[in-house]
């Protein structure tokens, strides 16, 4: 009996709970916070998240017993000087009859301290209720977690020590990846001479009749602005890399320009974004202020198979999007920050395929002695232009855009001018190997290519992916 009347209520709990193996268990608790990382990572190095704890007591305490709050995954703005008195002021457990007053002793970067100043009556399940200065710039990943633990007064020993944590928030990335994408899907129509696309563009797997004479590409960028300490976005801007050429005369420069968006028949327009493109007609850059849905619309914006200026839509290619770039700022005078974020899994904007014929002579040598013998046969009820890309043994790409016009049930030379192309593109005494691409504006099954080439009287029969019987083609109309 004289060794409880001195030790008090909270030494004799300690004691208990060593002899009978347990502890009395505090109950911390908190409403879980959900963090912005970009925004908690840019916000002024004084910016704090008030965490509200709550904490049930599991035992009675007495005078100088002590309390820790452990904070994990984050950490304390410590001191005084820059926090005034609001996160430093005795804090009273209990009501009634039935307390016990906390004094503010000190807090470092992961722990609050107190110490019992007075009590009354019982403290067991009486609450507690702490607002703790969380420093933003330290919540940028993972959860944040606060545990309690009381010691006694006169030897140190745990007591009421929580079995539990309370959890105070955690953090994710505010932008991520755009949502509801549908990506460019266009089958190039030859009928149109590639002009425009074939029963309008293809949304999803149904075809739609908003007009044969666009594609689009269309996203919802993405911004958890609700999550808690949510930076202030500024831009997001995207790089879509594809063959955008079709657009190039809506001005008098040669090569793409702000000039030729929107202008003429070269038309690729946007909602929700502004555009920019290169010279080389390569890449075409959108650039969001806010998030939302954005639509780009690709095409040469013709009713006519003859339109003014802009040339032909290029068929097949793929397009595909960088990571999209997010640039923000912290809220309140932050700092600014950026994050790249994949525009979908695989980075693709989609493809575009021609319903015409495609056909490929790897092999076909120029120079002395040596003449070409390259014959298109047509077997369509459709007349159509006939264009080639050639590549030479350097890697040097060069676009043959008029090689000749394949009128229907007709067999046609394109000897002349795909040579007038290569002199064109490599100089007129050009020597070596080159490579075609040979595109003709008529159904693909109803097409088939002769290529050979006579050496000093010698024919050499190339083989090509039509006369070796493999067509690559979607159209097997007329």
């Amino acid at each position: 009996m004289i060794l409880t009347s001195k030790m008090g209520s909270s030494a004799v709990a300690a004691a208990v709970a060593v002899a009978c193996g347990a502890a009395y268990a505090a109950t911390p608790v908190a409403t879980p916070a959900t963090f912005s990382a970009e925004g908690n990572a840019t916000a002024a190095a004084t910016a704090i998240y008030a965490a509200t704890v709550t904490v049930t007591l599991g035992s009675d305490y007495i005078a100088n017993d002590t309390v820790v709050l452990g904070l994990s995954g984050a950490s304390f703005i410590a001191g005084t000087s820059t926090l005034g008195t609001s996160y430093n002021t005795p804090v009273t457990c209990g009501s009634g009859g039935n307390t016990a007053t906390l004094g503010f002793l000190s807090r470092s970067t992961s722990s609050a301290n107190y110490r019992v100043t007075s009590v009354a009556g019982t403290q067991n399940n009486a609450v507690c209720s702490f607002s703790l200065p969380i420093s933003r710039n330290s919540a940028t990943s993972g959860t944040q977690t606060v545990s309690w633990t009381a010691n006694t007064a006169q030897s140190g020993l745990v007591f009421d020590a929580a079995s539990v944590v309370a959890t105070i928030g955690s953090v994710r990335t505010q932008f991520t990846a755009p949502s509801t994408v549908t990506v460019l899907n266009g089958v190039v129509d030859v009928d149109s001479g590639r002009y425009q696309f074939a029963g309008g563009h293809d949304s999803g797997s149904v075809l739609s009749a908003t007009g044969a004479s666009s594609d689009t590409l269309s996203f919802t960028l993405q911004n958890r602005t609700s999550d808690n300490g949510a930076a202030v976005l500024t831009s997001v801007v995207g790089v879509i890399s594809g063959d955008f050429s079709f657009v190039d005369g809506g001005d008098t420069t040669a090569g793409c320009s702000a000039a030729d968006l929107g202008a003429g028949h070269g038309r690729i327009s946007a909602t929700g974004a502004t555009l920019s493109i290169n010279s080389a007609c390569s890449t075409l850059t959108f650039t969001a202020t806010t998030a939302g849905a954005v639509v780009i619309s690709l095409g040469t914006g013709s009713s006519s198979t003859t339109p003014t200026n802009g040339g032909v839509l290029t068929a097949p290619q793929s397009f595909t999007v960088a990571p999209l770039t997010y640039s923000y700022a912290g809220a309140s005078g932050g700092t600014t920050g950026s994050a790249s974020v994949s525009f979908n899994s695989t980075g693709s904007a989609g493809a575009w395929t021609l319903n015409g014929s495609i056909s490929k002579i790897s092999y076909m040598p120029y120079g002395t002695g040596i003449s070409r013998i390259v014959y298109i046969t047509n077997r369509s009820n459709q007349s159509g232009g006939v264009s080639a890309t050639a590549i030479n043994e350097a890697g040097v790409s060069c676009a043959i855009a008029n090689v000749a016009t394949a009128p229907k049930g007709a067999v046609t030379n394109l000897s002349a001018g795909l040579d007038a192309g290569v002199a064109a593109c490599y100089g007129a005494s050009y020597s070596g190997k080159v490579a075609f691409e040979i595109t003709a504006n008529i159904p693909g099954n109803k097409a088939e290519v002769y290529s050979a080439y006579n050496v000093n009287g010698n024919r050499v029969i190339v083989v090509n992916d039509t006369n070796g019987k493999t067509v690559t083609s979607g159209n097997t109309q007329n």
